[in-house]
């Protein structure tokens, strides 16, 4: 970080005030909007293959802090601010491998590796650049939304990072300073290496068809227990240690995020995702492609696995260890004989 940069004095909206906004999921039902096509940089999965490993899974963490700070642009950002190099210090004394100035860091740090707080310690210092970078995406998006500024939110956010919030409310968007306009577009080009892009799903496409079909091209994916997340396939741990990939809910999240341009985030878990959105029978004639299907295997209230229906009595889903991300028939008993819950998300 350079000398000067302001310190935004506020904490990240907790996970379940964006929760809270998936009550009004029916706004959406007239699918992808025609003038807002899905772009590249949702439509992107992380390639965590690009990371040092020994910082993966701390991006892998630290980008699920909030939708505008995605693990490819935080693995960008720490490339372009210190090459990984957790030991180095700038000539004006920006520290570690998010280059923290000494004057900002206390108001960022936390624990968060368990050996005392330290901006060169890259679990600590990583953490810390995605809450910056979420307080600050805070910050301009309310000058987007005020009329005071405009532009990208991420590339706001960046722009603040580097120079300081008030001088993207100054200059009402992106200062015309070139080391800031250099930052952001090298961060931009470097994303890159640490995304893999799939071609964009046409605008105007049914919302139900595109959770379909951003969920269809995962198929042979490893199911990864913990793993993925809205970013795309991602190392689980437990069972899911060591294999990238999706577990059963989380291929449902990244589908529904997806398909909605990037404004609906499901709850991260099957439990949690059959109780929002829309209800719908479990009747084929009343179900339509993109309803997700809660199961609950021993009718117990534990809807412990969900899928994402294609039609024609099959869905699409993450089934268990082992296993890949594929089609299964509906009629198969261990589904035909579970306690089902339909939901339409839009």
């Amino acid at each position: 970080m350079k000398p000067g940069r302001a310190v935004a004095g506020f904490l990240a909206v907790p996970f379940l005030l964006m929760v809270a906004g998936l009550l009004v999921i029916a706004a959406l039902a007239g699918g992808l909007p025609s003038t807002s096509p899905v772009g590249s940089r949702l439509n992107a999965a992380f390639n965590g293959a690009q990371v040092p490993a020994e910082y993966r899974e701390w991006v892998i963490r630290a980008g699920q802090t909030c939708p505008e700070v995605t693990p490819q642009l935080l693995a960008a950002q720490l490339e372009q601010e210190s090459g990984w190099n957790p030991t180095v210090v700038s000539p004006v004394g920006a520290m570690g491998i998010a280059q923290f100035m000494p004057g900002t860091w206390p108001n960022w740090s936390e624990d968060n590796d368990g050996g005392g707080v330290s901006p060169y310690h890259p679990g600590d210092a990583i953490m810390a650049a995605a809450r910056y970078d979420c307080a600050l995406a805070k910050i301009v998006r309310g000058y987007i939304e005020s009329g005071r500024a405009s532009g990208d939110v991420q590339d706001l956010m960046l722009a603040a990072y580097n120079a300081g919030p008030n001088a993207v409310l100054n200059y009402r968007g992106i200062p015309p300073y070139a080391e800031t306009q250099n930052y952001v577009r090298v961060i931009r080009t470097l994303m890159n290496k640490y995304q893999d892009v799939t071609p964009d799903i046409a605008a105007g496409t049914p919302f139900g068809s595109a959770v379909v079909e951003f969920a269809m091209r995962q198929r042979g994916l490893p199911y990864s227990w913990g793993g993925g997340d809205t970013s795309g396939p991602s190392m689980g741990f437990g069972n899911g240690a060591g294999v990238t990939g999706f577990d059963c809910s989380s291929l449902v999240q990244y589908a529904v995020y997806h398909a909605s341009g990037g404004k609906l985030l499901l709850p991260r878990v099957s439990q949690a995702q059959v109780t929002v959105g829309q209800e719908v029978p479990r009747d084929f004639a009343a179900m339509m492609p993109g309803d997700v299907i809660g199961f609950d295997p021993y009718r117990n209230g534990d809807y412990s696995h969900i899928g994402i229906y294609i039609g024609n009595g099959q869905m699409v889903h993450a089934p268990k260890t082992g296993d890949v991300v594929k089609v299964s028939d509906l009629s198969e008993s261990y589904y035909a004989n579970a306690t089902w819950s339909v939901r339409r998300y839009g």
